[in-house]
């Protein structure tokens, strides 16, 4: 079963429409698959540049569209944590080795029957297979604070705290930095998810 992870910016705009294979749902969070190739929607300009081309300053001023593209990063096994401000991802490479944990600061998940909805929160973790660490675009979290599409100072000092809570984690190799899931393997006969026809573009769902 596929399900949607679909971003949406504070302001309700729809960003990402990501199809991931769904593994597991239960008091651990919801886990998910997402292979290299796997078709996606992700806003960019309608000339097709990604935000990072547009000076903060001016992405409110340019014109952006849901485009489709393909994911060519790593291999991701997604873990949404239930009533947690962030997602973990395990990153492998091409030969399901694991590069990197992948830490993603955002709104608590929001489920629905066909999805996980979230709000992403610029800032994240880049954590190694030693399980040394790194923050992750501050430049782009800092900016935004005080804007009212964004966050508060006091909203950006509960992303960095819960973000510190993870680092916490990390150090001290609990789950899910323990080597949980770390040797996982998909089925070769898993198909790529697939975008669905339609329902992808339903309202934000909100958290219980």
């Amino acid at each position: 079963m596929d399900l949607l992870y679909r971003n949406f910016r504070t302001n309700g705009e729809l960003t990402l429409v990501m199809p991931q294979r769904l593994l597991a749902d239960d008091d651990r969070g919801v886990l998910t698959w997402r292979p290299i190739g796997t078709p996606h929607l992700f806003l960019r300009t309608v000339d097709g540049r990604d935000r990072r081309e547009v000076p903060f300053a001016q992405r409110h001023t340019v014109r952006w569209r849901l485009t489709p593209l393909v994911w060519s990063s790593r291999h991701v096994l997604h873990l949404f944590r239930p009533g947690r401000a962030h997602s973990v991802w395990w990153m492998f490479d091409e030969d399901f080795r694991l590069d990197r944990w992948y830490v993603n600061l955002e709104a608590p998940p929001a489920r629905w029957s066909g999805g996980v909805d979230t709000s992403d929160h610029a800032l994240d973790l880049v954590v190694a297979a030693d399980r040394t660490w790194r923050w992750k675009d501050e430049d782009e979290f800092e900016e935004r604070i005080g804007h009212p599409s964004y966050w508060t100072a006091e909203q950006a000092a509960g992303i960095r705290a819960e973000g510190e809570r993870v680092v916490a984690d990390v150090e001290a190799a609990a789950f899910p930095f323990d080597g949980t899931w770390c040797d996982f393997r998909p089925d070769p006969s898993w198909p790529l998810p697939a975008l669905p026809d339609e329902g992808w573009d339903r309202p934000r769902a909100t958290s219980p």
